[in-house]
């Protein structure tokens, strides 16, 4: 190994901004965000060996391994994505939508447990109070756990 890094000139500041560049174009590629941090670690250490061309290829890539961890942690937590409360809370979870709804009891519940129609769909369901809705009666959505509505049978 030590004959391979004093036979090794080291990457000038070109090699480190080349690495940059193709770092940042995979990462537009993958749009995961890791590999731009590590490019602005790659151009961080470019900058390093145009001020000082006579660092080895040792401490070139020393200086990479912590420019790219120290720029991916401040990365991440000064230019993480701001994550703001839907005013949809059913948004991503379309289910929680029928929250509120009539439905109609498909079977009648025997246990707590039967399937109701919603629209053109039918769902599994289980009452909140053990009652026992029979065939046809109208019931509103309380709960939704899983694929299983919640029901009360309407008064």
């Amino acid at each position: 190994m030590d004959s391979f890094i004093a036979a090794w000139p080291g990457f000038g500041p070109l090699s480190w901004l080349a690495l940059g560049a193709i770092l940042l174009a995979v990462e537009l590629l993958t749009g995961t965000a890791y590999l731009l941090w590590m490019a602005a670690a790659a151009a961080l250490t470019a900058a390093l060996t145009a001020i000082f061309p006579e660092l080895g290829i040792a401490f070139q890539l020393v200086a990479f391994a912590c420019l790219a961890m120290s720029t991916m942690v401040l990365g991440r937590r000064f230019f993480s994505p701001m994550v703001t409360p839907s005013q949809s809370p059913g948004l991503n979870l379309p289910i929680l939508r029928h929250l509120g709804q009539t439905a109609v009891s498909v079977t009648p519940f025997v246990g707590g447990e039967g399937r109701v129609r919603i629209g053109d769909t039918e769902w599994a369901a289980k009452t909140d109070d053990q009652s026992s809705p029979k065939e046809g009666a109208i019931v509103v959505v309380t709960g939704v756990e899983g694929a299983i509505m919640h029901v009360k049978a309407v008064d």
